[in-house]
């Protein structure tokens, strides 16, 4: 295996704007997904407790509000937030185009 693999995320598949990168960087132990929010746009609720790994969350642009558990958290461009686990979250795009690098690892 190389030392390094290189990949843009613009030659991956746009799914519904979600860019998963994790394949075509050959990660073995973390995933990598770009996701461009277009306004008002929300994700999913969801959680990672059965893969047991944390999320981290990096907003590079745009503003948005990021629901863990009970709390709304909110982002600006740089902002990074950790996620556990065991924590339901979801992202709540504002009323402009945000782009999140999303990153997660057992």
């Amino acid at each position: 295996m190389s030392a390094y693999t290189k990949a843009n995320y613009h030659d991956v598949d746009d799914r519904n704007g979600m860019y998963f990168l994790r394949d075509e960087l050959d990660c073995e132990n973390m995933g990598v997904t770009v996701v461009e929010c277009e306004p008002g746009w929300e994700g999913k609720e969801h959680d990672h407790e059965e893969e047991d790994h944390e999320e981290v969350y990096l907003l590079m642009e745009g503003e948005a509000t990021v629901a863990v558990e009970d709390e709304e958290i909110e982002m600006n461009p740089g902002d990074a937030i950790r996620i556990a686990p065991d924590a339901t979250h979801r992202i709540h795009n504002g009323d402009t185009e945000s782009r999140f690098v999303l990153m997660g690892a057992p």
